[in-house]
């Protein structure tokens, strides 16, 4: 069932929230990467159709804020 919008931008913010101890963490940028896309993709796992492209660009944003540049095949 798809989470509401307040929902869903609660689990971004968190999202958000855990980019610099998840940089700390996992230094290699194999490990951040996986680490990421298993977060994100459970937050868009929980997007309504209506919501899927928002959550998609607040996750683009996100990266941006942090200066992260996802891998090529990622892109």
């Amino acid at each position: 069932m798809a989470r509401s919008h307040a929902e869903l931008e609660q689990m971004l913010d968190a999202v958000d929230a855990a980019i610099p101890r998840l940089v700390e963490a996992k230094p290699r940028a194999e490990d951040f990467w996986t680490a990421f896309a298993s977060m994100a993709n459970k937050v868009q796992a929980c997007a309504g159709p209506d919501d899927h492209g928002w959550v998609c660009d607040r996750l683009d944003a996100i990266q941006v804020k942090h200066h992260l540049v996802p891998p090529a095949d990622q892109i």
